[in-house]
């Protein structure tokens, strides 16, 4: 409503400078009648011709004023009408260029959204969508597991607070499903490839509240060495059990295959104030043509379909 006053107001404004230069135009070719009246009786034509070269003279300056002042409020009226385009969160929401462009893998083609939020401001992106302007095709913004699980769709929608960030891949997921990282999520990298890499900043095993595995002392410490030898994220499989040396007890070898993965880290630290992460991996499911590979621009929009942001290449 603000932006339709102001148009309105440049559109007055425009009126009236036209009308200013009609004035002096009018005036002049009445001032033209007189001079020739003038010069008839008194028969003295250079001065007639001086006067009316006087006031031509000043109507070009006026009109060539007044040119300039409408093209300011032309780029004025322009400028409004394109901002009128632009999304409440235009400036909020940024996007990075593309990333993995000129590769075959479309898992490993994405743009990145980065948030310039207030401490308590949050966007909800879901029904966003991404659109090429010169071919016209788009991809919808959906929303995100939470608390994912492999190939197990359970999705929320997406709203970002300050500090996050959003991975849009214009493939498909690894997991089968778009979502939020969190503290254990990390372990998905075991056996699978993403792009861009997960954080691998899972709990030590060896920093879990620990059970006894035996009464001897000695073999309870010989299986907390081997706990502490673990990196982060990491799975223990049947090969490294069978290597074992013998006196290891079942416990502590059932302890090191059930324990120490994805599903026990979240049952542990699910209430964690730092359990969830501030990255989100929403997955376009697009394998051919989204945008070109030479030249285009690329537009986000929000779900009303106002401008959010823009990256021309």
């Amino acid at each position: 409503m603000e932006d339709n006053k102001q148009l309105i107001l440049i559109l007055l404004g425009l009126f009236i400078v036209i009308g200013l230069v009609y004035e002096p135009i009018k005036k002049s070719g009445l001032n033209n009648d007189n001079i020739q009246k003038t010069s008839s009786s008194v028969g003295t034509a250079n001065g007639g011709n001086n006067l009316t070269y006087s006031q031509n003279k000043s109507v070009e300056e006026g009109i060539k004023n007044a040119e300039e002042t409408i093209k300011k409020l032309q780029e004025n009226i322009e400028n409004k009408i394109e901002t009128s385009k632009h999304s409440p969160y235009y400036g909020k929401i940024r996007m990075s260029n593309i990333s993995g462009f000129y590769g075959n893998d479309p898992s490993r083609e994405y743009i990145t959204l980065f948030t310039n939020l207030g401490k308590t401001e949050v966007v909800k992106i879901t029904g966003w969508y991404l659109k090429s302007e010169i071919s016209g095709y788009y991809a919808v913004i959906d929303g995100a597991s939470l608390l994912p699980f492999p190939f197990t769709k359970a999705d929320s929608n997406t709203v970002l607070g300050q500090g996050d960030r959003v991975y849009l891949i214009k493939g498909f997921s690894p997991i089968g499903v778009s979502f939020r990282t969190n503290k254990c999520t990390g372990y998905f990298e075991e056996d699978r490839t993403f792009s861009p890499g997960l954080s691998l900043e899972c709990p030590r095993p060896r920093d879990e509240k620990l059970p006894k595995f035996s009464s001897d002392y000695d073999i309870n410490d010989e299986c907390t060495k081997i706990i502490e030898r673990i990196p982060r994220c990491s799975t223990i499989d049947s090969e490294f059990i069978r290597n074992l040396p013998d006196f290891v007890p079942s416990t502590c070898k059932s302890y090191l295959t059930t324990q120490i993965n994805y599903n026990t880290c979240v049952a542990i630290h699910f209430s964690d104030t730092d359990f969830p992460g501030n990255e989100y991996r929403l997955y376009l499911n697009r394998f051919g043509t989204l945008w070109l590979k030479m030249h285009d621009t690329i537009i986000l929009h929000d779900e009303n379909g106002l401008i959010v942001d823009t990256i021309t290449y």
